[in-house]
């Protein structure tokens, strides 16, 4: 294995369409630590110099009991379901990470499907899903990492199926990029609680607050572990998005080394976001 192969860093990127400037107009004011703490967050990865992006998104079409990596040679996103399809990004997909991916969860026992077609259809185990487009929790946190970073990526799904099973899918991917000697970053796209304020996206709870407060602890120290500790109960109240793709991030740094810093947090329209890196030191 080459030495300097592996996750690199891995990160926490909030995906609220309204970061994308022609989208959120007026309101990306509300969100200026968040737009900052995301231009911050791209420069720093790219001193890294990665070769490869690997995204997991709560909003890539999802399969209860299965996760998906995306096989199409060519991933492409745009914003028009949010009225402007002339702001769009196309990547090539690292299809042999993609592959390795697939071909050693299978071997390891994780559920785990493959996506594949051209265009806006594909097939998951007689399910047709979006098989080369990029959903908005991958867009969103690309608008900005393109600023910096032009490298092929990696796309995949969450599922239902329990959160030990998304840190095992982070292992996997650590270890394939272990294997084809990849230079990667992790990337967790997710928004904390939904519920922060009255009038918030999915209702409100007092508890929105408590969850959010848990979660950006967590990042800050960098200790995953304590995901484990959260009550049921706080998550359910909470109505967050993002939580198992921490999980499947936490997979992906799990062994190795690693110095956290938190970017920004902020939720001034009733959910939270969060930015954070988790840098490789060892």
């Amino acid at each position: 294995m080459d030495m300097d192969s592996g996750i690199k860093a891995a990160c926490i990127c909030p995906h609220p369409p309204l970061l994308v400037p022609a989208i959120g107009g007026s309101e990306l004011a509300r969100v200026k630590s968040t737009v900052r703490a995301m231009r911050e967050l791209a420069d720093e990865l790219g001193r890294m110099g990665p070769q490869v992006l690997v995204f997991i998104s709560p909003h890539t079409p999802v399969l209860p009991g299965s996760f998906t990596v995306k096989t199409s040679s060519s991933l492409q996103g745009d914003f028009s379901m949010f009225g402007h399809p002339e702001v769009s990004i196309v990547r090539d997909c690292d299809l042999e990470l993609s592959l390795a991916i697939l071909n050693k969860g299978k071997a390891e026992g994780l559920p785990i499907e493959e996506a594949t077609g051209e265009g806006r259809g594909g097939w998951v185990t007689g399910r047709r899903v979006a098989a080369a487009m990029l959903d908005h929790g991958v867009m969103v946190p690309l608008y900005y990492l393109s600023e910096r970073i032009d490298t092929p990526l990696v796309s995949l799904s969450i599922s239902f199926l329990p959160y030990e099973d998304h840190r095992r899918l982070g292992a996997v991917v650590r270890s394939c990029c272990e294997d084809l000697g990849r230079k990667a970053v992790f990337v967790a796209s997710g928004d904390l609680s939904h519920r922060l304020i009255p009038g918030a996206p999915a209702g409100y709870s007092p508890r929105g607050k408590d969850f959010d407060r848990a979660i950006c602890s967590i990042a800050e120290k960098g200790s995953f572990e304590l995901l484990d500790d959260l009550p049921e109960d706080l998550v359910e109240d909470a109505g967050e998005c993002g939580l198992r793709s921490f999980y499947a991030m936490h997979g992906a740094l799990r062994g190795y080394s690693y110095q956290s810093r938190l970017l920004s947090y902020e939720g001034p329209f009733g959910v939270g976001y969060l930015v954070s890196l988790h840098e490789v030191t060892g």
